[in-house]
């Protein structure tokens, strides 16, 4: 079996691998009519090469034959050469419909929060860029979660105040060098990618996994009533331009390990953890 139909039969296989199910389709199905046309002539090809070289054509190889067998060679080699440039841009095709195959499956992507920063890497697309905002850091039926809040918002008009009501402030850095009692910006950002998770205590992700940013676990403080969660904050984080001022409301403070369950080692007493925001 020659090296040219192999390919053509290998061609098919991976044009099944990348339609599977998918055989119904326009595209789908005239690449594997397409494909087949070629792996039929280069079957016919190597069937009649192999009769001419055996001499087994049901008529003695006079010498007038010998003539019409190298016409027939010639032919065949002709034919065989313009079967390998056909297989070589259906490979082409291939590879482009399974480009676009893998990016149609990718169009859900997953959104994520990148604390500390206005824009996004550019491993993801900026949804919109905002502020930090959540419960007050001491409130005893405060809300658990920072919210990345709109630049622009909307409200509805409604003049009356509930009797009973959450409240929602703006956010601040606590303790952080350099950055203490500004306020914290944030980015809503997009991965193609379909899946996006934060691995807390590693500026690492996973391989075959896309950094999308790394940085420092943060929550609330330990002695605060109002209950936290953790978040990563970018490990490079930016002021929001809406002030400096030591008005609390929701706070960021670096998370430090403490050993006793936590095992020690691998983990290490009082140091800041890391964190690292990976996509697949």
């Amino acid at each position: 079996m020659s090296r040219n139909f192999m390919l053509a039969c290998l061609w098919l296989v991976l044009v099944s691998k990348v339609f599977p199910g998918q055989t119904t389709s326009t595209t789908a199905t005239s690449v594997l009519s397409a494909g087949e046309k070629v792996v039929e002539t280069l079957q016919r090809i190597e069937s009649a090469l192999k009769s001419k070289q055996t001499g087994h054509f049901g008529a003695p190889c006079g010498a007038g034959m010998e003539g019409k067998l190298k016409a027939m060679e010639t032919n065949l080699e002709a034919e065989r050469r313009e079967m390998k440039t056909k297989l070589k841009a259906m490979e082409t095709t291939l590879e482009a419909v399974e480009t676009a195959l893998v990016r149609s499956n990718q169009k859900g992507g997953s959104t994520f929060v990148r604390w500390g920063r206005k824009t996004c890497a550019n491993t993801s697309q900026l949804v919109y860029s905002g502020v930090a905002g959540g419960s007050w850091y001491d409130h005893t039926g405060a809300a658990a979660n920072p919210l990345c809040l709109t630049l622009a918002p909307q409200f509805d008009g409604t003049a009356a105040h509930p009797t009973y009501r959450g409240y929602l402030y703006g956010a601040e850095y606590q303790d952080i060098p350099i950055h203490h009692d500004h306020d914290v910006p944030c980015s809503v950002c997009r991965a193609a990618l379909s899946t996006t998770i934060m691995i807390p205590a590693t500026r690492t992700c996973p391989t075959g996994w896309t950094t999308q940013y790394t940085g420092y676990l943060t929550s609330g403080h330990y002695e605060h009533k109002a209950a936290s969660e953790y978040v990563c904050l970018d490990k490079d984080p930016e002021h929001a331009s809406s002030g400096h001022l030591n008005q609390h409301g929701k706070l960021f403070y670096f998370t430090v390990t403490q050993c006793g369950n936590l095992p020690c080692p691998p983990y290490v007493n009082n140091k800041v953890v890391l964190c690292v925001v990976c996509s697949k």
